[in-house]
């Protein structure tokens, strides 16, 4: 077991290890929590709670983590919002880079560029000169003012050099997709678990994914790089293990190291490939600089779309 801290230390952990995820169950950071939580159990003979507290756009698990002691017995289950809401809300209560360290990353899941099959738009070209050709600019939905889809359409627009769109929120993934078969607007940015059924079926088309490689379940659907000539475009959402700024080093590698393992296992490759995520399992240096370039790239995506929260 690992050392909490210098060589008096008693070794971690010395009890049971809360894993805080701040969204309700279900989904994918809660399925992904409770995989790790079970594997890091069995791994390290103490029991990995999950708790779920939800609330203020992820911000009340993430502060409750923020607060709590460092000794390696809270963690927080963290998905990409917690690097949009650094720049996203005026005023939060802790700072991502500051107040947390990180474990690991666990799994990345792609966006998708999909339209209703009677957009003229058949590749994700044709869609750059379907909006630069539409009177008032492109609509799209998302599942909410700064969600990643939201703020990836943004980017990607951006990119094809600055087009116009119009954005339509909706409160969740779910009625966002709806909305979309309904024709209530031209295209989404979706992460590719809800749309995943609608792409298989035609029921949508997909134009594109925003990951840097194809997509094992989606072969045939190109990279946002190959399809709109947009290199170096990449936009996922992802899921991650965060600790409180001032956990022991060996404590944060022993959770990554275990989680790696469990990643790599069937049981940790057929969890994630359900989900439509790709497995990550990083040291947490490497998920530190990842974390760092992501809050910095969501900075600059907030700000083009001038959204922000209280």
């Amino acid at each position: 077991m690992a050392q909490a801290g210098g060589s008096g230390a008693r070794p971690w952990p010395a009890g049971p290890v809360r894993i805080v995820s701040p969204y309700t169950p279900g989904g994918a950071n809660d399925t992904l929590a409770r995989f790790c939580a079970q594997h890091l159990g069995a791994a390290l003979g103490q029991a990995f709670v999950l708790e779920n507290r939800p609330g203020a756009g992820v911000n009340l698990g993430a502060e409750l983590v923020a607060r709590a002691a460092p000794d390696g017995h809270t963690l927080l289950m963290a998905a990409g919002a917690v690097a949009t809401n650094h720049s996203l809300y005026r005023d939060l209560p802790f700072d991502i880079l500051k107040d947390f360290a990180p474990v690991t990353l666990v799994a990345t899941v792609p966006n998708v560029l999909a339209v209703h099959p009677r957009t003229p738009a058949r590749s994700a070209a044709e869609f750059v000169a379907f909006a630069k050709a539409k009177p008032g600019g492109v609509s799209y939905g998302s599942a909410g003012i700064g969600t990643v889809p939201h703020l990836a359409m943004e980017m990607f627009l951006r990119a094809a050099g600055g087009l116009r769109g119009v954005h339509v929120p909706y409160r969740g993934s779910a009625p966002a997709v709806t909305a979309l078969l309904a024709g209530e607007v031209d295209a989404l940015f979706e992460n590719l678990p809800p749309l995943a059924g609608q792409l298989r079926s035609g029921a949508l088309r997909g134009l594109c994914i925003s990951s840097a490689e194809r997509h094992p379940d989606f072969p045939d659907l190109p990279t946002t790089a190959e399809a709109a000539g947009l290199p170096g475009f990449e936009v996922t959402a992802w899921q991650s293990i965060l600790a409180p700024a001032g956990t022991p080093a060996a404590v944060r590698d022993t959770v990554a190291a275990e989680v790696k393992r469990a990643l790599a296992s069937p049981e940790g490759r057929a969890r994630v490939a359900q989900l439509g995520a790709l497995p990550r399992g990083t040291t947490p240096d490497e998920f530190g600089a990842f974390l760092a370039s992501e809050v910095r790239r969501w900075a600059e995506a907030v700000r083009a779309s001038g959204a922000k929260m209280e």
